[in-house]
C-alpha cells in the first residue's frame, strides 16, 4: 500500500469550536496579575506606614531626649557656677538654659536639719528652695548643694554636695536658694537666664562633742536620692530613708561645722 493510500485512511483532523473559552482563560489571567499587584502594592503601603510610625515615633522620643539632656547639661554648668560663688566669692553668675516645652521654677523649699542624739535639733531647721525643670514625667533639681534627675518618680543624684567627713570633722556646706518672688516661675520654649547672687559670704557654725551633733536629716521629695549617697559616704552611718525624709548618724562628731552659703535666684526671660 502506497504512503497516499495510508495517509488517505487516517481519520480527518477536526475542529472544534470553543465558544471564545480561549478569550475567557486570557481574561482569567489579567484578573490574576492585578489581584497580585494589588496585594504587593498593598503590601508595601503597609510596611512603608509602619517603618515610618515606628521610625516617626523613635525619632521624636530621640528628640525629646536630646532636649531633656541638653537642659541637664545647662543645670551642671549652674553647678559649677554656684560652687563658683562658694570657692571664689563671685559676687554674682548667670547661667542659660532653654526651656523646650518644660516649665523651670524655684520650688517649695527643703528643709535640712542637725539633731542630736535626743532628738533636738542643733540648730534651727535650715531651708532652701530648690530649682526644679519639669518636662513630663522628668525633673532636674538643684537642691541644697546637690544635683539630682528624676523619671517617672525615681531620683538619681547626679552631682553630690560639699559634704566632707575625715579626723573627727564632719563639714556640712548647705547652699540655700532663695527665690525672688517678682520672677520665680518660666515656662514655654523660650530661653530663661537663671541670675544667681550672693547678698554675704554665708555664715559658718562650729559644734563641739560637748554640743552633741548627731544626725543630719533632709526633708525631702528627693529623699530616697539622699538615703542613697548617705549609704555611699563616708561618716555617715545608720541610714533611714522614705519618700520624704532621710537622715543619718555622723560618725565624724567631734567638730561639726555647718556652713549656710545664701543664693538669690532670679529667672529672666
Amino acid at each position: 500500500m502506497s504512503d497516499r493510500d495510508n495517509r488517505d485512511d487516517r481519520c480527518p483532523t477536526i475542529a472544534i469550536a470553543d465558544g471564545d473559552l480561549g478569550s475567557i482563560a486570557a481574561d482569567d489571567r489579567g484578573v490574576s496579575n492585578v489581584v497580585g499587584y494589588v496585594l504587593v502594592f498593598s503590601l508595601i503601603i503597609v510596611t512603608i506606614g509602619t517603618v515610618f510610625t515606628v521610625g516617626l515615633a523613635g525619632v521624636e522620643d530621640r528628640q525629646e531626649a536630646a532636649r531633656v539632656t541638653n537642659v541637664e547639661r545647662a543645670f551642671d554648668v549652674f553647678d559649677d557656677n554656684i560652687r563658683d560663688i562658694q570657692r571664689y566669692g563671685d559676687p554674682s553668675r548667670s547661667t542659660e538654659v532653654r526651656l523646650n516645652g518644660g516649665r523651670l521654677v524655684v520650688a517649695d523649699p527643703t528643709t535640712v536639719r542637725v539633731e542630736n542624739s535626743s532628738g533636738g535639733t542643733v540648730t534651727e531647721p535650715i531651708t532652701t528652695s530648690p530649682l526644679e525643670y519639669t518636662n513630663g514625667d522628668t525633673t532636674i533639681a538643684y537642691e541644697a548643694g546637690a544635683l539630682f534627675r528624676s523619671d517617672s518618680g525615681r531620683s538619681t543624684m547626679l552631682s553630690t554636695p560639699r559634704f566632707v567627713a575625715a579626723d573627727g570633722r564632719t563639714v556640712l556646706p548647705l547652699v540655700r536658694l532663695f527665690r525672688d518672688t517678682e520672677a520665680a516661675s518660666a515656662g514655654g520654649t523660650s530661653t530663661v537666664q537663671i541670675e544667681a547672687q550672693t547678698p554675704n559670704d554665708g555664715s559658718l557654725g562650729r559644734f563641739n562633742a560637748t554640743d552633741d551633733p548627731h544626725r543630719v536629716s533632709v526633708e525631702s521629695p528627693r529623699a530616697a536620692a539622699w538615703g542613697r549617697y548617705f549609704e555611699r559616704t563616708d561618716g555617715f552611718d545608720e541610714v533611714t530613708a522614705n519618700e520624704t525624709v532621710a537622715s543619718a548618724t555622723l560618725t565624724e562628731n567631734e567638730t561639726v561645722y555647718v556652713r549656710r552659703i545664701a543664693i538669690d535666684i532670679t529667672l529672666r526671660e
